[in-house]
């Protein structure tokens, strides 16, 4: 394969006929990630627990021409996970984005703030890479992409337990990478640092917050999901 000619660069990007779903796409990285498909021409289930229609307006309005479905889920519920992954025969690929984090020293965590980190960070996301696979191999391809975050492996003190679950997702996503490679599923994780998402508005709206996140990047700024 010629890997500089012009075709193989055109088709580098192409998700013509291919379908993705995207689970988060309501906001932040996960509405980003369900328009930059759009634009590369992949058909979409857009799943989330809400916000759904405004991204599916904005999915139409970059590319009409790509078919754009609806699902309204809470990921926490297997079972609703199986029925997103019923949508299509054939599922291409997959995009998890969903987090949310209690931030607060270790020693005043509660047993139910704990629960609900972990059910939704790592419990779910454990959930959707097993449907995912499972769903993949019986077609022998397909790509998940999964979202950690640098506090799995960077320690910050208040974020005990967001980075219990992230580092968690980053050895999950390592090991299902190895078991599936056979049938052609390539697993991946993102592990970005701060990213400017309805997740971090409390922090950039704290002039302290925001001005320690913002000197920490080497680039000296926090990250747009589009980027």
């Amino acid at each position: 394969m010629d890997y500089t000619s012009n075709e193989y660069l055109k088709n580098m990007f192409n998700l013509n006929n291919k379908n993705i779903i995207v689970i988060g796409s309501g906001s932040g990285i996960g509405r980003s990630a369900s328009l930059a498909i759009a634009a590369h021409g992949g058909n979409l289930i857009c799943a989330d627990i809400k916000n759904i229609e405004s991204t599916i307006k904005a999915v139409k309005e970059i590319n009409s021409e790509v078919n754009v479905i609806p699902f309204e889920i809470d990921i926490t519920n297997k079972s609703e996970i199986i029925k997103l992954m019923n949508q299509y025969d054939v599922i291409d690929g997959v995009v998890c984005t969903p987090s949310i984090n209690v931030r607060k020293l270790l020693i005043d965590y509660t047993e139910s703030e704990f629960d609900k980190v972990i059910s939704l960070n790592l419990k779910a996301t454990f959930n959707v890479l097993q449907a995912s696979a499972k769903k993949m191999k019986l077609n022998n391809k397909g790509s998940i992409v999964t979202f950690s975050s640098i506090r799995g492996s960077v320690v910050e003190p208040g974020q005990s337990v967001y980075a219990a679950s992230k580092a968690g997702t980053e050895k999950l996503v390592n090991t299902l990478a190895a078991e599936v490679a056979e049938y052609n599923i390539r697993v991946n994780t993102i592990s970005p640092g701060p990213v400017m998402t309805p997740l971090t508005d409390q922090l950039r709206n704290d002039k302290l917050w925001n001005e320690a996140y913002t000197t920490k990047p080497a680039l000296q700024r926090w990250a747009s999901p589009m980027n």
